[in-house]
């Protein structure tokens, strides 16, 4: 049976699933590796709660600034360099020395991820026709929701394998291919995606058609 590759708006799709567990992955694996931070840290209650709570408020602010930015300078940039910082800084929550580096570290997941559910909205409505931009919604929720589920268990192990430091680096560096596959695959519009991907696409985004489509007046018609 011969495979057949899959349209490139289904493959854009499967990227923003992607992108939304593995963010979900990164905000709360903190929950489960805090008693081995706290015990070799010597954290008390209060300023592990302080901890995981500084991921919040960048994150509240950066939703509204950081779809902004999506809008002015696109899904391809914005979101790669979302991921960028919060994939660093994962990473760099593995080589925290103390409750201040933590802190920041966890600042700046706030700010990385922050922007990334508003502009993967504006990704999807270039990419998703109408008649899928629901289902395109549920489904990347849902893969949100997923990433919540699955995360205790896999720190849990990488924990058990790795330590706790070695579990951001690994989450970190898992971010860090999503990153790359979304700059090199994705484009903000469809017109310039290679050749032998825009082939590949069986349903035309409805931004791109819209674009192509003359208007009545260009085609002499009333």
């Amino acid at each position: 049976m011969r495979f057949k590759r899959p349209a490139a708006s289904t493959v854009v799709l499967g990227l923003l699933c992607a992108m939304y567990l593995i963010t979900y992955v990164d905000r709360v694996n903190i929950s489960t590796a805090a008693r081995d931070i706290q015990k070799e840290l010597g954290l008390s209650n209060t300023l592990l709660g302080v901890l995981q709570s500084a991921f919040g408020y960048p994150y509240l602010l950066f939703q509204i600034f950081g779809g902004w930015v999506g809008d002015r300078f696109g899904p391809r940039r914005t979101l790669f360099l979302c991921g960028l910082i919060w994939a660093a800084a994962t990473i760099l929550t593995g080589f925290s020395g103390g409750f201040v580096t933590l802190f920041l570290c966890r600042v700046l997941v706030g700010v990385g991820e922050g922007a990334t559910f508003p502009v993967a909205t504006r990704a999807m409505q270039n990419w998703t026709p109408l008649g899928r931009r629901g289902f395109a919604q549920g489904i990347t929720h849902a893969f949100a929701r997923l990433g919540n589920a699955v995360t205790p268990p896999i720190v849990a192990w990488l924990i058990a394998l790795v330590a706790w430091r070695g579990s951001f680096i690994t989450l970190g560096c898992v971010s860090l291919v999503w990153v790359t596959a979304w700059f090199f695959y994705f484009r903000d519009n469809r017109a310039s995606i290679p050749a032998s991907r825009a082939r590949s696409s069986t349903r035309c985004p409805i931004a791109a058609c819209q674009k192509r489509r003359p208007d009545r007046k260009s085609r002499g018609r009333p």
